[in-house]
């Protein structure tokens, strides 16, 4: 998940359909789907840029994490504890009304047009299944746009289809603490540019992404989980390759809003203070990720050890 609204998504839609599925998982119904391992303690990947007086720290997050799962790292909380300016994708405080406004406003499809008579039968098969079987109400999924129901499906499909209990992740966390500590908060981005992300997954092929989703929905479902596991070990190649799974959804949900950001963060570093800026954690990872265009505009990046080894070079050799 790109988006960082997206967790909405997992706890705004369906509630109750979410816990009773959920029940029916704890009690062996889906026992295929397992937990992410990880091991060790968790060293999730942080880098520093320093020039003159200013210090950017750059902390990938993952949206949503399991319940009670600690993330700290020692030097993500010196990080923590030294940031003036606490730096996020985009302002979530009246996240659930601006979603619910954006789905009534441009969330459905055109009067008389289904999900259910645009798909595939082979793909209407699937999508009558999963509605069955996650309990999700029709009515209300069949008058989606596909990028939207897609996501809605994926969502419900992880939090139905996991032994995890999930909740909010890194970035809720250090909102609240940010908020708790009366630092500045600051955006990279516009809740309204989000959405505008989620029209434009696709590029015109929307129901196409949603057929490729319902074709094989645990396929969909392994990618969170091995996202997890791969930031949580602090495994920056492994990210890399996940988020490069589709290129051209990548260019869309990534790359674009990567560039964008840059010149904001550039900005920061003409500023004395300490900033931590914190983006989910394909941002970070990669070709044209936030790290190497930094690199690329000769930026001094360092990789910050938070883990028991040393960890490769920012910017390569």
């Amino acid at each position: 998940m790109s988006l960082v609204f997206a967790w909405l998504v997992t706890f705004a839609l369906a509630p109750s359909a979410y816990a009773e599925a959920a029940s029916a998982n704890a009690s062996g119904k889906h026992p295929n789907i397992q937990q992410a391992e990880t091991i060790g303690p968790p060293q999730p990947a942080l880098w520093k840029v320093v020039n003159s007086k200013s210090t950017i720290y750059l902390l990938g997050s993952i949206h949503v994490l399991p319940i009670n799962f600690s993330w700290h790292a020692p030097a993500i909380d010196q990080a923590i504890g030294a940031a003036d300016v606490f730096v996020f994708e985009a302002n979530l405080d009246f996240g659930t009304a601006e979603f619910h406004y954006f789905m009534d406003n441009f969330g459905y499809l055109p009067r008389g047009q289904t999900l259910h008579a645009m798909l595939s039968p082979e793909a209407r098969t699937q999508y009558v299944r999963l509605i069955e079987e996650m309990h999700l109400d029709p009515n209300r999924l069949d008058y989606l746009r596909p990028g939207l129901a897609s996501l809605i499906l994926e969502n419900a499909y992880m939090a139905t289809h996991t032994s995890l209990k999930l909740g909010p992740g890194v970035d809720a966390s250090l909102v609240k603490y940010a908020k708790n500590h009366n630092k500045e908060l600051r955006y990279l981005e516009s809740l309204q540019s989000q959405f505008e992300v989620l029209i434009a997954i696709g590029g015109g092929s929307e129901i196409k992404v949603l057929e490729k989703k319902l074709t094989d929905p645990g396929k969909s479902n392994e990618e969170p989980q091995g996202l997890f596991a791969a930031w949580a070990k602090g495994d920056v190649p492994k990210l890399a390759a996940i988020a490069n799974e589709d290129p051209s959804q990548r260019a869309v949900m990534l790359d674009n809003r990567n560039k964008a950001w840059l010149p904001k963060i550039e900005s920061m570093l003409k500023d004395p203070k300490t900033y931590l800026v914190t983006v989910g954690a394909a941002h970070l990872a990669g070709l044209n990720s936030v790290i190497s265009l930094l690199c690329a505009k000769g930026w001094k990046v360092e990789r910050v050890q938070t883990g028991p080894t040393p960890p490769p070079p920012a910017c390569g050799t």
